[in-house]
Formats: structure tokens, sequence, C-alpha cells
């Protein structure tokens, strides 16, 4: 027994060794498993962070206004630098916002590339964001003196706009639009149009123009469109030029009334009726979608016999439901609402936004209740109450007040607006469904491309 007993003593400790080497290979697999899950996750993140900043800077983008531009325009290049500015800009206002492992992601590229596929080639501008983080954290892989790892990822999204695109293209829907109907009659150029109908190419210098929007509404006996007591808007095709340099007419759109409304609103701004709950309020219902480059849509637009847009003082509804929307207590400046100034004129710089109210006022903001979408039609194509109008664009523009307003025509609940952004529209769509975009601050939508 004694002999048996000292052949075994040899053995003793095998089984400490075996669990010493067992123990490496789990701390081995808990570095796979827990490390890699974690750097798989950062990375998940870093690529959702480089998405938003993408589409952040085609954002950017889409409000410079250089999608309006044609390839020969001598603006093009100062305007992409301007776009390049604000796109950068706004990328780095997020990244604090986007933690990844709870480090804030650095930016190292964001070009503005236009490309060769477009025709032109500045019709769809795009932007790719590089961004990385250095100092991800590991914890068992610590072992194998890996004390840091780094992670990148990129995106590009682009400002998609079908203005200047002469092939066939794909139709925008924005949403939120304001239900003025806009003649297509630039009243600061004699009545040339914004949108060139054929191409659907934005026409120059339209970006900066300010003028009113005066109701193409004639009184009951027939009189001018300005006349008294008027209660009723009429087609007139096309619509008689306005003779003071500084309106537009247009036309109140035909606001259903839906059994759930699902529209954005204040409580202190919602209006008795549709037409002027949709001036007000962010409308996102069907209804609201209205197709750029077509007048057969299911959703096309028609124009009202209800709604009374003329008025005096800023008591009708259009009015006095755009006082409500820009926060001003009455027609005129100075009553509240937001502030728009242009110290370097586009396309040296971009327009400035100056708070009037809430926590931010009296800073420079970088939206505002007062930017609305606002469609422009083809005048000729009004027709019958109910029948569909062409949209050949959208404006993005900024309100500045309702008439009496310095600077504009005059008449008593117009509204003056100066203009942000074009979008236009030819007549070849695609039977493509539309890009909707746009919620009530731009109508060039934005979309992540890869």
């Amino acid at each position: 027994m004694r002999q048996r007993a000292q052949r075994r003593n040899p053995e003793k400790g095998q089984t400490i060794l075996l669990v010493a080497v067992a123990l490496v290979s789990l701390l081995g697999m808990a570095a796979l498993a827990i490390d890699v899950v974690t750097l798989y996750v950062a990375r998940n993140e870093i690529q959702r962070a480089a998405d938003a900043a993408a589409l952040a800077g085609a954002k950017a983008i889409a409000d410079s206004g250089v999608t309006t531009l044609s390839p020969d325009d001598p603006s093009l290049a100062g305007a992409t630098t301007l776009a390049q500015t604000m796109a950068t800009a706004s990328i780095n206002a997020i990244l604090p916002y986007n933690l990844v492992a709870g480090n804030q992601p650095t930016l190292l590229s964001a070009p503005i590339t236009y490309p060769a596929s477009s025709n032109p080639t500045n019709s769809n501008p795009h932007i790719t964001v590089t961004l990385q983080v250095t100092n991800l954290p590991t914890f068992f892989a610590h072992i194998w003196g890996r004390t840091a790892v780094t992670t990148s990822a990129s995106a590009t999204a682009e400002a998609y706009n079908p203005a200047n695109i002469n092939a066939a293209f794909t139709p925008i829907s924005p949403t939120s639009v304001k239900p003025w109907l806009v003649a297509n009659l630039d009243p600061t150029r004699a009545g040339n149009p914004f949108v060139n109908q054929a191409t659907g190419a934005i026409e120059p210098n339209v970006i900066g123009e300010t003028f009113d929007l005066t109701a193409d509404c004639q009184s009951p006996g027939g009189g001018p469109p300005h006349g008294p007591g008027g209660r009723q808007c009429n087609p007139v095709t096309p619509h008689p030029a306005v003779t003071s340099p500084k309106a537009v007419e247009y036309m109140p759109a035909a606001v259903p009334n839906p059994a759930n409304p699902q529209d954005v609103c204040p409580s202190t701004c919602r209006g008795g009726r549709p037409y002027e709950e949709s001036i007000e309020c962010a409308d996102p219902t069907p209804y609201a979608y209205y197709q750029c480059g077509s007048n057969n849509a299911a959703n096309a637009i028609s124009w009202s016999t209800t709604v009374n847009p003329n008025g005096n003082g800023g008591t009708n509804e259009s009015g006095t439901a755009a006082e409500c929307l820009i926060h001003a207590t009455g027609p005129g400046s100075g009553l509240g609402q937001d502030v728009l100034t242009n110290p370097a004129p586009w396309p040296s710089g971009p327009m400035q936004i100056t708070a009037q109210s809430g926590p931010l006022s009296g800073q420079v903001v970088s939206t505002s209740s007062s930017i609305v979408t606002i469609p422009i039609i083809d005048q000729t194509s009004v027709g019958a109450a109910g029948a569909p109008i062409t949209v050949l664009g959208f404006f993005q523009a900024f309100i500045n007040g309702v008439e009496p307003y310095p600077g504009g025509d005059g008449n008593p609940g117009d509204i003056n607006i100066t203009v942000l952004n074009v979008v236009g529209c030819s007549q070849n769509a695609t039977n493509a469904n539309p890009v909707v975009g746009g919620t009530g601050t731009s109508p060039v939508p934005v979309r992540l491309i890869q």
C-alpha cells in the first residue's frame, strides 16, 4: 500500500494546472464574448452617428439654396462654399448628442460632391461624412495589452431637388404645406415666372426676394381683386398681373375637414376651420402632400370657394392664422414675430433669423415657426372649383408679417414673405412614388444614399 501511495504522489497538483490552463482559455473567451460584442455595439453606434450627421449636413445643403443654381451659374462656386460651411457647422452641432461608447466622434471629413450621373451635375448634391472614435475602452482584452480601439464609419446623404433635372425625375411631396396657391408670376421681374414650366429650372435671383401674397379674390359685384367686402374667390385664367411690383396673387387651397385631425398645433392657435388650422399648424395628413409636378394625383389640390382670404387689418382667415403662427400680436412689424436679416446677401452668406420670443429670445436661431412651405402653381391650370391644379414647385419662405407691413404693397391682410429657397419641377415625372420630405422648414427632401 505504501508503494502504491508513493507511485501516486507524482500525480498530485495536476488538477490545479488544468484549472489554470482552463482559466486562461475562459478569459480569452470572455474577452471575445464581451469585448468583441462591445466593439460591435460601438460600430453600430458610430454608423448611426454618421447617418445622422450626413442627414444633418444634407439638410443644411437644402437650406443653403445651392440646389437652385444651374451648372453655369457664376454663383455656384460661392454657394457651394457657403453650403459646405453650413453643413460642417450642422454636423459639429449634433455630434455631442451622438456619443459612441460615451465618447464624442471626431469629424474627419464631410465633402460636398456633385455626382457625375446627375443631369446637370449640380442638381443633387451629395455629402459624405466620415467619423472616427479612437479611445474605445476594452475590458478583458487588457490581458493582451490592448487598452483602446479605433472605429470609424461613413455615410452619404443627398439633398434631392428635381429642379434643373432634364430627364424624368421622381416627384416630391412636402408635408405641412400652407394652403396658399401662389401664381407662377414674379412681381419683382415684370411677371416673369419663378419656375420654368417646361424644364422645372429655377429662374435666377429668386432667393432673397421680398413681396406680398395677395388674395386673387373678387367682391360679389365683380369688382377688383381687392374690392371691399370680398367673400368669395373666383378663378381668373390666367391671373391678371398685380399692378404693384411688391405682390403676387394666390388662391386659397381647399382643405378637407378630416374626422381625426393629426395636425401639430398649439392650443392657443387652433382656429375654427381646417383652412385656418392648416396655416397656423403643422398639418401632416395625406391631403397636405401636394405632389410636385402632377395635376391628376390622388392628393392633387384644388381651390376653395368657401374661405375668405381677404379682409381688413389682418382679421381674415389667412392674416389671423399667419399672425398666430409667427407669434405676432397683430399686423405690422415688431409685434413678437422672429426677425430675418441678411447681413451677407446669398450666395455670400446665409440669412439670419433672430428669435423674438421663447428661451432663445434675442439670439440667432437655425429655425423658426415663421418659415413655411408654399406651393407655386400653373395659374393657367386654374379651372372650376374642385378641379386639380398643376404644382410647378414650392417656396421655402419666411413670413415677415401681415400687412400693413413696411415695404409691402399696403393691402390689409396680405402676407409679406422673403424667399429662402425654391424647388422646381419639370413635367417629366416618373411613375415612382413621390419622395416625401420637408416638415415646414424646407421643401427639399434629404435622404440617406449609403
